[in-house]
């Protein structure tokens, strides 16, 4: 099963960079993952380049989805123990497997492949990139990493559902 991953850390060509949110989406759209490591556990406002101030704290949902970063590893672990089979990560970025493997350490769960899945390619197709730009509106913004995991699960389903029109083999 392929599960979309996208993360919001302090900012992209920081020297240090530190999580601030994490998003796994399973392919069929169910059991999705969302945490936000609560402001001073580990990053604070002053780590954030201008870009994340002005457009990746704002969506934050807060609440009762703020963790502590101690809490997040052992959240993540029981969610990834309740896939049904195999999980491989599908993602755009090597930043955001980096942080995955950062979270789990050395108690990486035997269901969990070791190697992602590399959405990047997709990113230049006209289905791919028009169905994740559709999906964002007022009320889901981008650079959410929920809604940007979601919008990246729905913008590979039309890739496949393209290839698979065209009799083209599937990844």
């Amino acid at each position: 099963m392929l599960v979309f991953l996208d993360t919001e850390y302090t900012g992209l060509n920081h020297p240090d960079p530190k999580l601030i949110s994490i998003a796994l989406v399973p392919e069929d759209g169910k059991n999705q993952f969302y945490a936000e490591i609560e402001m001073g556990d580990g990053w604070a406002k002053q780590d954030c380049n201008e870009f994340v101030l002005a457009k990746v704290l704002p969506p934050l949902l807060g609440s009762k989805y703020q963790v502590t970063r101690a809490n997040l590893k052992d959240r993540l672990l029981g969610w990834l123990a309740s896939m049904p089979r195999s999980v491989q990560v599908a993602c755009d970025s090597e930043i955001d497997f980096l942080f995955l493997k950062q979270v789990l350490g050395t108690d990486w769960p035997e269901k969990l492949n070791t190697r992602h899945f590399d959405l990047r390619p997709l990113i230049d197709t006209t289905v791919y990139d028009q169905t994740v730009q559709r999906y964002y509106s007022p009320d889901r913004p981008p650079h959410n990493a929920l809604n940007d995991a979601q919008a990246y699960r729905l913008g590979w389903l039309a890739w496949m559902d393209t290839k698979k029109s065209n009799g083209s083999e599937c990844p």
